[in-house]
C-alpha cells in the first residue's frame, strides 16, 4: 500500500534494542514494589475511594501498568530472534512453571508461617487456595504465549492475529463477571473469562482473563512489527502520540468522574474485566505516554543506559523476587507485628515500596550473572 510506503520500510530499519522501550519498561518496573505494597498494605475503603492507594492501585497498578507490560511483552516477541512457534510455546509452558514457584514462596510459605505464628486461619489459609491456583499476571502470560504460538503456527500475519484478539476481546466482554457457582470452576475457568463470585468473594475474581487481556499482547506484537520499519519515530511522537494522550485523558476522567465503566472503576480489581473500548483507550495511552520515555531516552546520560537495559532485561526476576518480598514484609512481618499488614502513611508506604523495589533489581541482577557465570561454565566443561 503507497500510504504504508510513505511512512514504513519494507525491511526492519530500527532494529536491535531500542532504547526508549528500556526507559519505559525500567518506570514500570521500579513502580511494580510501591503499587504492591500500596495495595497490600492499605484497607478496601482506602483502595474503592479517590486517594492515593487508589491512585496506585487502580492508575498506575491498573490502568497503566499490567497492560503495558503485555504490550511490552509482544513487542518483544515482534524483535526476537527466538520467535518460532515452537519457541513461544516452549517459553509460555517456562513462565506458567515460573509463575507455579513464585506462589509456592509468595503465598503458600509465608500464609503456612503466618498461619503456625498467628492461628488466624481467616487470614492466611482460607484465601490460600484461590490465591495459589488463581490467575495472576505469569499465569496469563504463559496462556498468552502458547495461544500465541498456535496463531503462529497457522501462520497468521500480525493484522490476522490482532483481528483473532479483537474478536477474542468482543467475546471475553460478553462473557465477564459471571458466577459459576462454583468455586474450583471459578478458578479454573476464571484464567479463560472474567469470573466473579456473585457473593462478592475478593479472592474469586480472575485478575488476567486470557480472552480480555490477549488484545495487549496481539497489539504489542503488530506494533513491534511496524515500529522496526517506522521511518521517522520523532516525527511518530510528535503527531500521533499527543493527540493519543488527549484522547486516553479525556475518557479516563469521564469515567473516574462519572463512577462508571469497569476500566477505571473504584475497587482493587474491576479493571481486570474491562470492555473492548476500554482496552483500546488502554492501547491508546500506551502510544501516547511512550513518547515520553522517547524523549527521555535522548538526555539520560552514558553511563546510566546500562543499568536501565540491565533493569529492563531482568523485568522477569524483578517480578518475582519484588512480590515475594512484598508478601514476606507486609503480610508476614508487619501482620503478624501489628495484627494488620496497613501502612497508614502514604509516604511510608512509598519508602517502603521503593526500598524493596531496589533491593528487587540488585538481586535480580545478582541472579542474572550468576546464571551467566553458570553457563560459561558449563560451556567450558563441554570443550575440555
Amino acid at each position: 500500500m503507497k500510504f504504508l510506503d510513505k511512512y514504513f520500510t519494507k525491511d526492519p530499519c530500527n532494529t536491535g534494542r531500542q532504547f526508549e522501550l528500556d526507559v519505559f519498561r525500567f518506570i514500570l518496573i521500579y513502580r511494580l514494589a510501591i503499587v504492591h505494597v500500596f495495595v497490600d498494605g492499605s484497607p478496601a475503603s482506602a483502595l474503592d475511594t479517590l486517594s492515593i492507594p487508589y491512585y496506585f492501585d487502580s492508575i498506575v497498578g491498573g490502568v497503566i501498568g499490567p497492560t503495558r507490560f503485555m504490550i511490552i511483552m509482544g513487542i518483544g516477541l515482534a524483535y526476537t530472534r527466538h520467535g518460532s512457534p515452537k519457541e513461544v510455546f516452549q517459553r509460555g509452558i517456562k513462565i506458567g512453571i515460573v509463575g507455579f514457584l513464585l506462589n509456592v514462596f509468595r503465598y503458600l510459605i509465608p500464609s503456612l508461617i503466618g498461619y503456625g505464628v498467628s492461628g488466624d486461619a481467616e487470614k492466611y489459609l482460607e484465601p490460600l487456595p484461590y490465591l495459589f491456583f488463581g490467575n495472576d499476571i505469569l499465569q496469563f502470560a504463559s496462556l498468552a504465549m502458547i495461544l500465541m504460538a498456535l496463531l503462529l503456527y497457522l501462520k497468521l500475519n500480525p493484522p490476522k492475529i490482532l483481528a483473532v484478539a479483537l474478536g477474542l476481546s468482543i467475546i471475553g466482554t460478553l462473557f465477564r463477571s459471571v458466577d459459576l457457582h462454583n468455586n474450583i470452576l471459578n478458578v479454573i475457568f476464571g484464567h479463560i473469562i472474567g469470573v466473579e463470585n456473585a457473593s462478592g468473594d475478593p479472592y474469586i475474581y480472575s485478575d488476567f482473563p486470557l480472552l480480555i487481556w490477549f488484545i495487549f499482547y496481539a497489539f504489542g506484537y503488530i506494533f513491534g512489527y511496524y515500529y522496526q520499519r517506522l521511518k521517522d519515530k520523532k516525527k511518530f511522537y510528535n503527531i500521533v502520540s499527543p493527540i493519543c494522550i488527549v484522547i486516553a485523558t479525556a475518557f479516563c476522567a469521564w469515567e473516574i468522574y462519572g463512577g462508571f465503566g469497569m476500566m477505571m472503576g473504584e475497587g482493587a480489581n474491576v479493571f481486570y474485566h474491562m470492555n473492548t473500548i476500554e482496552a483500546f483507550i488502554c492501547i491508546i495511552a500506551f502510544i501516547g505516554t511512550l513518547m515520553f520515555s522517547f524523549y527521555l531516552s535522548k538526555i539520560i546520560p552514558e553511563k546510566w543506559k546500562k543499568p536501565i537495559e540491565s533493569v529492563s532485561r531482568n523485568v522477569n526476576s524483578i517480578y518475582c523476587i519484588h512480590w515475594v518480598l512484598v508478601w514476606w514484609i507486609v503480610d508476614l512481618l508487619i501482620y503478624n507485628l501489628r495484627g494488620n499488614p496497613y501502612i497508614d502513611n502514604p509516604i511510608d508506604a512509598y519508602l517502603l515500596g521503593l526500598l524493596l523495589s531496589i533491593i528487587s533489581m540488585l538481586l535480580a541482577e545478582v541472579w542474572s550473572r550468576t546464571k551467566i557465570k553458570y553457563k560459561r561454565k558449563k560451556a567450558h566443561e563441554k570443550e575440555r
